[in-house]
């Protein structure tokens, strides 16, 4: 699952088949927790969560990486029950839309089952990356140092990048199926998905915080209007997008005017946890920033105790109060996490307010909004795409609305096939499934074809 590989000893190194502990390398993890949402047994922890006895285990993984040697940065190959793509005839083409992490994975799956394969990649911009690189904060550096890890597929002499085509405007779906034998959608989800009225949604404090995330990675002008933020600033979603928004406000705060943003509303629509605990343990180590809880809000779910779980519940109290009780105090930055609360409308109000309901009945005053609410696939040249925004497949494969039935040559990977949740290395499992069913159609459409399985 790792996308960095840091998990050591690993298959096909030395000392795997004896290892009765696994290391994770402090020098190349970026904190993505992966890992921990993939381990059946929940062993893998933050440090911050170590108790008194499980501290050695800390130093144990220190011990290991320093007295063993550096270990390479790729990615172990697991080829065990790989299919190969073997063309009889030939050799097969295989277009990819997209150049972000799905397509990483992908094409990297793609590369490892032939030497002779030939993939297109199409993408918008003129820069592989895709989120990774335009929408990854400038706070998480060495999340955003793993653009490196692009650096050989795409280099690969079986892959050619066409730069600038965007998918459904400059090429379409249908001209990519006539001309390649397979087509994998690794173009993400990339609309945000919308809340409140169109009214509000155009006001001019309603911001989108991908937006300000790219024009900060691609520095664009700045899309928001700092003076019009406060006092109270609501964050629509409570992912880790949501806490770069509130870095980011907090690096950016205006103190000299009397609208400066004193309050930072955050609403999770569940009463999950969505953020990760590095996330939360930056903001809330960060100067003049006091994270607190909505005591009107649900509680949060401690079904898998933990405890950066009960460092989560255990913030201070508060009431939400209404946004003109709001002070203007320039120092200290109050972020409200309230739990519980999905949003279902906004509303543009008098007096330059914005009132913001909840499925939950309640409502809340804000002076200004900024949606960190998600992504859905928006519409491609024909593809079928669900109500809650992914496009229609089964394990990968794309299928019909109408009849249920895969649309031959057509494949989905990344949000655009399970929505816009997981971080990097949850697109490397995604990405091996999809693959697994392109070649097993391969197979099928090459009579004769042989197929040779490690």
């Amino acid at each position: 699952m790792c996308p960095q590989n840091c998990i050591h000893p690993a298959p096909g190194e030395v000392g795997f088949e004896l290892a009765e502990t696994l290391y994770i390398d402090p020098r190349s993890c970026i904190d993505c927790t992966a890992c921990v949402e993939a381990c059946p047994a929940s062993a893998i922890k933050h440090e911050r969560e170590l108790t008194i006895v499980e501290r050695r285990d800390a130093l144990r993984n220190e011990e290991f990486f320093r007295d063993t040697p550096v270990v390479s940065l790729r990615p172990t190959r697991r080829d065990a029950g790989r299919r190969a793509l073997i063309h009889r005839n030939g050799r097969w083409s295989i277009a990819i839309v997209g150049s972000g992490p799905a397509a990483l994975y992908t094409l990297r799956e793609i590369l490892q089952r032939s030497g002779s394969v030939r993939v297109t990649v199409f993408e918008k911009y003129a820069e592989i990356g895709g989120l990774l690189r335009r929408g990854v904060s400038r706070d998480h550096p060495r999340v955003r140092e793993m653009i490196r890890l692009f650096d050989v597929p795409f280099n690969d002499d079986r892959v050619e990048v066409v730069y600038g085509t965007e998918v459904g405007v400059d090429i379409s779906i249908g001209d990519l199926r006539r001309d390649f034998d397979a087509v994998v959608l690794a173009c993400g989800a990339s609309e945000p998905i919308s809340v409140g009225s169109r009214d509000a949604v155009d006001a001019g404090d309603f911001y989108q915080a991908i937006d300000i995330l790219v024009a900060d990675n691609c520095e664009l002008p700045d899309p928001v209007r700092f003076e019009n933020l406060g006092p109270r600033c609501a964050v629509i979603g409570a992912g880790n997008v949501a806490l770069d928004i509130v870095r980011y406000i907090v690096a950016r705060r205006v103190h000299a005017v009397a609208d400066a943003v004193t309050e930072l509303l955050v609403l999770s629509r569940s009463d999950r946890v969505a953020f990760t605990p590095s996330a939360f343990y930056e903001i809330a180590d960060l100067e003049n920033v006091e994270v607190v809880v909505d005591s009107a809000g649900s509680a949060v779910d401690m079904s898998v105790p933990s405890r950066f779980l009960r460092d989560v519940a255990g913030l201070e109290a508060v009431d939400v109060t209404d946004a003109d009780d709001i002070g203007t105090n320039t120092g200290t930055l109050r972020v409200i996490l309230s739990f519980g609360s999905e949003v279902t409308d906004i509303e543009k109000m008098d007096r330059g307010l914005t009132r913001i309901a909840t499925s939950s009945g309640r409502a809340f005053m804000a002076n200004s909004v900024i949606s960190a609410a998600g992504f859905r696939m928006k519409e491609l040249g024909g593809i079928p795409v669900s109500d809650r925004g992914v496009v229609l497949n089964r394990q990968g494969r794309v299928i019909s609305r109408e009849t249920g039935e895969a649309l031959e040559g057509l494949y989905v990977t990344g949000w655009a096939k399970r929505g816009s949740t997981g971080g990097v290395g949850d697109n490397r499992v995604c990405a091996a499934e999809t693959v697994a069913q392109l070649a097993t159609d391969l197979a099928r459409k090459s009579v004769g074809a042989r197929f040779v399985e490690d």
